[in-house]
Parts: structure tokens; sequence; C-alpha cells
């Protein structure tokens, strides 16, 4: 086992143990079970094509169960752990959309988007509580500025360049807006630091130094939540401490990315 995939075990042991035994187990279950059942999808949908071709069955009555694919991917997230919320608003939203293609019932845009904007308040609302459960006692109170991050944006945008030489972490919310952190310059205090980022309709971007290990364990709801980072050890084993950064969260009609 490379010294990369060592770190990254004992970070997320240390996060959650509950979640890596989840992961390790029922979770590996449900990843070969996900695959087999997208792999189920496309073979019927293969075969639906192929048999419109011949004129053996006309694919186009076919096209109006489409929103069973979101119903489908909202009942992954729901046997997913720290997913189950989203997981069941996703497949509550498919089920809208089937019934409105099924003539039972109409809704339109306008219907379903006010439902979209209560859940990501509650997704906020939810993720300052979690918050709770990663950042020490500093960051609930807010922690000192010069060695923490603490942004919160609405309909705006923050631009910052960290130089604290004990960085310690902090919490980033993006609402409507951007946030964009340079992280190249600091130093993490110790051996690690916990950061946990939201984006719901916005965007976050956090540039690390290549010399620190990123450990994220983000989810992107309608979104995307991305680690491109490029980690650049040392290799003399009885050199200074591995400086990890914990990057927790989830990204909600949005974007967050980690990068170099």
């Amino acid at each position: 086992m490379s010294l990369e995939q060592d770190i990254k075990d004992r970070v997320q042991d240390r996060i959650d143990a509950k979640m890596r035994a989840h992961a390790t187990g029922a979770g590996g279950r449900a990843g070969n079970t996900w695959r087999a059942m997208w792999g189920g999808v496309l073979i019927v949908v293969g075969t639906l094509i192929l048999l419109d071709h011949f004129g053996i069955v006309y694919a186009d009555r076919f096209w109006k169960f489409w929103p069973l694919i979101v119903v489908f991917v909202g009942l992954r997230k729901m046997f997913s752990c720290g997913q189950r919320a989203w997981g069941a608003f996703i497949a509550f939203i498919g089920v809208v959309l089937q019934l409105d293609q099924l003539g039972v019932a109409h809704f339109h845009w306008g219907d379903i988007w006010p439902a979209v904007l209560i859940a990501a308040g509650i997704f906020m609302i939810w993720g300052s509580f979690e918050a709770r459960r990663y950042l020490p006692d500093w960051g609930k109170g807010g922690g000192d500025p010069r060695t923490t991050l603490n942004e919160h944006v609405v309909f705006g945008g923050v631009e910052k360049r960290v130089n604290s030489k004990n960085f310690k972490g902090g919490q980033l919310d993006s609402i409507f807006g951007g946030i964009e952190i340079d992280l190249r310059d600091a130093e993490i205090d110790g051996d690690e630091a916990v950061l946990v980022v939201n984006a719901v309709f916005g965007g976050i971007e956090i540039r690390v130094p290549e010399t620190w290990f990123v450990a994220s364990e983000g989810q992107g709801i309608f979104g995307g939540f991305t680690d491109s980072t490029r980690y650049h050890g040392v290799s003399d084993s009885s050199g200074p401490q591995k400086k990890t950064l914990i990057v927790k969260g989830a990204s909600v009609f949005g974007g967050v990315e980690i990068r170099n």
C-alpha cells in the first residue's frame, strides 16, 4: 500500500470511523449494485433502440418513462450514508416528473423550482449543524481570523489569500455567489486541518500547495465536487510530518474545486 493511501486511510478513520465501515462494508456492496443497475438500464435502452430499428417496437412509447432514471438516482443516494435526505428529495422530483409524463398530474418548472430553493435552504441549515461535528471548539465560535477561515457569501464574492503559518481550517459557504481562497503560502498548524465547504447555486475554488495531501469527502447534488490536486510527498520518511487538509461538504447546483 502506498504512503498516500496510508495517510488517506488514517485520516478517514479519524474523521468518521462509522462512515469508513459503511464504505468498506455495505458501501462496497451498494457500489456493485449500482453498477449492475446501470448496466441493466443500458442493456434495456440498447435493446429498445435495436428493436425500434427493426420495426418490432416503437421506442418513442417508452421515452415517457425517462424520469425513472431520476428516481433510481435518488434511491441510490438514499442508501448512501450522509445522502439520504437528498436522495429522498431527488426521488420525489423524479416521481413528480413521471406523473407529469404519464398525464396523471401536470407540473411545470415554476411549480418545482421553489421546492428546490426550500430544499437548498434546509441543506444549508443542516450543513451548519454538520460542520460542528468536524470543526474543533474554535470553529463553532468563528475562530481567529488570522488562522482560520469563516466566509459566508450570499449574492456576492470573496477573494482571499491566506499567509498564516499556523492555519487551522474553517468553514466556507457560498449561496448564489463565489469564493476563491488561495492557501499556497499558508502552513498547517500541526498535522492536519479541517475545512467545511458548501456551495448552493454558487462556486468555491480552493488552491493548496502541492506539499499538502488533500483528503476530500464531498458530494455533488446537481453539481460538482472536484479534487484536482497533485501531491508531491517528501521521500525522506524521517523528514517533516505530512500536512493533510481534510475537505468536507457538498455542492448543490454549484461547483467546488480544490486544486494546486
